[in-house]
């Protein structure tokens, strides 16, 4: 939910005092994770009422998606210059699945609700629905490329899918037990690259 009606100076503050309520929450969030996130925390960080935040954003969840939102676009467009300068297909692959690695290891809380949690907000799942989809797209591209010319649609939209399940989890693991897997991150970035060689072999 934005702010409501307000236009001019008004309009200006209003747009400033959200920009601070997304800059207070993302350092919480980063440095302490979602479970220290509260609406009240926020609000005390930002400098505001939690009124004033309530003309922003409905509710943490909203909040937290808008950052989650804010960094899942960042990263897509981060990995996608990337990768555009890289040639052959398996490099941009590669290339690709070690961000995604290190993205996990670098903001786990944000990882997991972008990729692990499903909201039961309409707006907010199609809202992320639409970034993957987006994002995917160019990953659909590098995967066909490895591809024999011939391979129908079907069977690659199934590779694609092979390869996600084996990144996502494989990140999981790295976030949620890493010592009971001994993972760390170098070696994720090495298993996932076994596999997706094995994948694409």
């Amino acid at each position: 939910m934005t702010a409501r009606g307000i236009t001019g100076v008004a309009g200006v503050e209003g747009i400033a005092l959200k920009e601070r309520i997304i800059q207070a929450a993302s350092k919480i969030f980063v440095e302490e994770g979602y479970q220290s996130l509260s609406m009240r925390r926020v609000a005390q960080e930002a400098g505001c009422s939690q009124m004033a935040m309530y003309r922003h954003f409905d509710n943490k969840e909203a909040l937290t998606q808008h950052i989650c939102a804010q960094l899942y676009t960042r990263f897509a467009t981060k990995i996608t210059r990337e990768i555009e300068g890289i040639e052959g297909p398996w490099e941009r692959l590669r290339r690709f699945s070690a961000a995604l690695i290190r993205f996990a290891v670098s903001y786990p809380d944000h990882y997991a609700l972008i990729f692990l949690v499903r909201h039961s907000d309409p707006v907010v799942l199609a809202d992320r629905e639409r970034l993957g989809q987006e994002f995917l797209a160019g990953i659909h591209d590098i995967v066909a490329a490895l591809l024999p010319q011939e391979t129908p649609a079907p069977a690659i939209e199934m590779k694609l899918r092979q390869m996600m399940c084996c990144l996502h989890g494989t990140a999981a693991l790295l976030i949620a037990h890493p010592k009971a897997y001994s993972l760390t991150k170098q070696k994720a970035i090495e298993d996932s690259e076994a596999t997706l060689r094995s994948l694409f072999g």
